[in-house]
């Protein structure tokens, strides 16, 4: 494989080589991981990936089947309590 150059703003460059050095590894090591994890090559499923990715995620998933219609609620909610909040001006605002 041939060498090939890629212009970065140095501050890019700096934490780079600092993240390469605490792990102990080369830059080209770092970045294949990076790219690797964040633009997978092989298999061309990015759905797939995303969801493995999800998968190895530490998050706290809420297993509820009315998901979509409980959300909507609570987002139609949470801007009435904002709008409600703007139009209760207090003398001092006014």
């Amino acid at each position: 494989m041939t060498d090939r150059t890629i212009t970065l703003r140095s501050d890019l460059v700096e934490r780079l080589e600092t993240l390469a050095q605490r792990q102990g590894r080369s830059l080209d090591e770092v970045f294949s991981e990076m790219l690797g994890t964040y633009a997978p090559i092989s298999g061309g499923n990015w759905a797939l990936a995303v969801a493995e990715g999800m998968e190895k995620a530490d998050i706290d998933w809420i297993d509820d089947p009315d998901a979509s219609a409980n959300s909507r609620e609570h987002f139609q909610r949470h801007l009435r309590e904002k709008w409600q909040r703007t139009q209760d001006v207090s003398g001092d605002d006014a």
